[in-house]
């Protein structure tokens, strides 16, 4: 055993808390405890030894193709005019990136390769000599989440010879511990936290401060692979105050402890593990000491809507009821009415939002980027001044396939989301499912300071509103109709959004242009507004809990979404306003007291410098955004940079003679008059180098003004040419971006919100 005995002073008590406000954070004072804990380094499975042999009549797994049979205890497969197919048992419903290898002992009298098929990740390997038994290994490789993937077994790529299957096993991952007990992010279900993990049995021990007005411990539980028993006690001689056992690897278990017989004084509160299995590792998941009372500062929540045009809603002058809820709130709020994405597709514009940070800066371009080591998250910042931060996310792209968990304690990604939707309820939408899973987030959080980031995605292709709002924008008795033709088109061109085609290609299958765009934004319409009733829910949650008056509500969209407009549908192949134009408002009647239309024009990544500001956070790190306070106070605002907008160059993108734009890089320079787009290979591209639109008078962009206005083109190229030089220093200062694998599931995600092509379930 290990024991390192630390303790605190009540000085440096009193300081860890005045420096986190309203609470105090157990793993972030780790290394000032006392520490019992077994000295050797622990490792631990992720997941249960799986394995098949002896079979029998009655075996489970299943016949996709050829012939099966039970032969002294193996499984005998042999193809008919097909090479066979067999598929795991049902009830078999795992996490791959949990399982290390699947290794198949077995014999083929036929054949060149066995395969192994995950999803539709592939894996295959040479077959022995003909009538040798062999054992075959497969390296899963799968490090993302990838939950409930079928796996599928080819054994031979002979379409008639005979296998003799013996066993079959999945030998799961082990996951190291460096140190008896430490930090670190675990997730189960794709539900992440942060932990303090112990080997069992252990002790960790903080001497606290608990405050004149009482305390409550919250904290969650965890475990790997062993029953662990948790123990929370407190004092000298020592009370037990809180016991479980808990058994079940793939769940989080939430508790708390009140404290308020301890108010004023210093206490000795000690976690303890406990396990009768050899190697058990107990998790704590963020253990905080929380006051009692209501908040001082003020909570924050960030409400994403994917793809939501801010021209599609009354908010800014819509004709159509889409947003009656947003528009009682825009009512009493600040209505930023110029708000400018830096990219017009979600991976690269949240990312920008959350770090403040130009996309040409942090150079996110394709599906596997990440944001640079350098920079530095919203959630990051409120964190380390005391914030509890959690984010549910309906769309993969805005959590770690992005970097974006940095700075969360609680990252629910999006299958945690997509296991409450349901088809017939929700169809295409996930607000609601959203709601499911935030609700009861916020019922046990709700005490403590908290950014919460709701990412949802009803808007998004492929325009599937529940029946309710479906009838109230669309025809229901042309959706069948309407469901095949947008899976053609999907087909024909793809990418970033949905289907992404011209009026000429709609022409080419036989559908009327125009019909067919009315068709969409009447489906898209119902997908709004129900998204704004979701939206409501939450916010009447936030006050039935008595915390909406102390709560600032940031209510934005990434980017909007094209009807034809340019010539195109979807979004991120262009930077025309439709697409730039973002959503931003906010609401607190204390820190807002007196609403304001602010015209001037603002961006995206504004949003994290004014949020810190209204929070009295002092920022860190290279922010690119400037506080919009003074606008907010009705003063002058001083922007050194400029509002931009961005796309990198998509030469590759398949199918060729993919949209114009994918050939050239495209960045636009916006101003309250005057919007100037620039194309570094606009020739190769056959588009225009320059086009300058006049903002007030021309505010769809139709027609340019760059040959009636030569200086004042030549003035804001040498503007952009000089500000794209300042951004290539600063990606110096960031450090190159990173890299991130894309699971099965998570590219049946995207895929089914239409950024990447394949085949998608068919829309019903």
């Amino acid at each position: 055993m290990v024991r390192r005995n630390t303790h605190f002073l009540l000085a440096s008590v009193v300081l860890a808390s005045a420096q986190t406000g309203e609470i105090y954070r157990f793993d972030d004072q780790l290394k000032s405890a006392a520490i019992t804990a077994p000295a050797a380094a622990q490792t631990a499975t992720l997941a249960p030894l799986v394995t098949w042999k002896s079979f029998t009549q009655d075996t489970t797994w299943q016949l996709v193709r050829g012939r099966i049979g039970i032969r002294a205890g193996e499984m005998i497969v042999q193809g008919e005019g097909s090479s066979p197919v067999i598929l795991a048992p049902k009830e078999l419903v795992v996490d791959w990136s949990r399982y290390q290898t699947i290794r198949i002992r077995m014999m083929a009298e036929a054949g060149s390769q066995i395969g192994i098929r995950i999803g539709d990740y592939e894996l295959n390997e040479k077959l022995a000599p003909r009538g040798e038994y062999q054992v075959y290994s497969f390296d899963v490789g799968l490090n993302m989440p990838t939950y409930g993937r079928p796996l599928a077994i080819m054994p031979t790529d002979s379409v008639n010879g005979l296998v003799s299957i013996s066993s079959i096993e999945l030998l799961p991952r082990r996951l190291r511990f460096a140190e008896p007990a430490g930090r670190q992010n675990i997730g189960k279900r794709e539900e992440y936290r942060n932990t303090l993990y112990a080997a069992a049995p252990s002790s960790l021990a903080f001497d606290l401060a608990v405050p004149p007005a009482g305390g409550r411990l919250t904290f969650g539980l965890g475990v790997i692979d062993q029953p662990v028993t948790f123990r929370v006690s407190v004092g000298r001689p020592s009370q037990t105050l809180y016991s479980k056992a808990l058994a079940d690897p793939q769940q989080w278990e939430d508790a708390d402890v009140d404290l308020a017989a301890y108010a004023g004084r210093t206490i000795r509160v000690v976690f303890q593990t406990e396990s009768a299995a050899r190697g058990a590792v107990g998790l704590w998941a963020n253990p905080l000491l929380t006051q009692p009372g209501p908040n001082r500062r003020p909570n924050v929540l960030i409400y994403m809507v994917d793809t939501l045009r801010a021209s599609h809603t009354g908010v800014y002058g819509y004709n159509r009821q889409t947003t009656p809820f947003l528009n009682k709130l825009a009512g009493e709020g600040i209505v930023f009415e110029d708000c400018q994405a830096q990219a017009t597709w979600t991976k690269p514009s949240v990312a920008s939002m959350m770090t403040s940070l130009y996309s040409f800066t942090h150079g996110i371009s394709m599906d596997t980027d990440t944001i640079p080591k350098g920079a530095t998250t919203l959630a990051q910042q409120m964190r380390a001044a005391g914030y509890v931060t959690a984010s549910a996310i309906a769309n993969p792209f805005a959590g770690r396939v992005t970097g974006l968990e940095r700075g969360f304690d609680y990252l629910m990604e999006y299958p945690v989301v997509q296991r409450q939707r349901t088809e017939a309820a929700d169809r295409g939408t996930d607000s609601a499912a959203l709601n499911r899973v935030v609700f009861p987030w916020l019922e046990r959080h709700w005490r403590e300071p908290f950014l919460l980031y709701v990412h949802s995605t009803d808007p998004h292709a492929p325009y599937r509103p529940p029946s309710e709002f479906e009838k109230k924008y669309a025809n229901p008795a042309e959706t069948a109709a309407f469901n095949r033709e947008y899976g053609q088109m999907r087909e024909l061109r793809q990418y970033g959004g949905g289907a992404v085609v011209g009026r000429q290609d709609l022409v080419a299958k036989g559908v009327n242009p125009d019909q067919w765009i009315r068709q969409v934004i009447g489906r898209y319409d119902g997908e709004i507004e129900h998204n704004d009733r979701s939206f409501e829910a939450l916010i009447g949650k936030l006050a039935d809990l008595r915390i909406l008056e102390n709560t600032l509500v940031v209510f934005v969209s990434d980017h909007g979404e094209e009807f034809l407009d340019h010539g195109w549908t979807g979004h991120g192949h262009s930077l025309y306003d439709e697409l730039t134009h973002s959503v931003w408002l906010m609401w607190n009647r204390k820190l807002l007291p007196a609403p304001r239309r602010i015209k001037e024009p603002v961006q995206l990544i504004d949003v994290m410098p004014t949020l810190l500001e209204l929070t009295g956070i002092r920022p860190e790190g290279i922010m690119q955004g400037v506080s919009v306070v003074p606008l907010i106070k009705g003063l002058a605002l001083n922007r050194k940079q400029p509002v931009m907008s961005s796309r990198f160059r998509y030469p590759n993108v398949r199918p060729s003679g993919f949209v114009p734009e994918n050939q050239t890089g495209t960045i636009a320079r916006i101003d309250a008059q005057w919007k100037l787009i620039s194309r570094d290979q606009a020739q190769q591209a056959g588009l225009p180098e320059v086009e300058l639109f006049d903002r007030r008078a021309d505010p769809s962009e139709t027609k340019t003004l760059a040959a009636q206005h030569p200086e004042l083109v030549k003035r804001q190229l040498a503007e952009i040419n000089q500000w794209i030089e300042a951004q290539k220093q600063i990606r110096l200062h960031l450090g190159a971006a990173g890299k991130s694998a894309l699971d099965p599931q998570t590219l049946d995600r995207l895929r089914s919100l239409g950024y990447i092509g394949g085949k998608v379930a068919p829309a019903r």
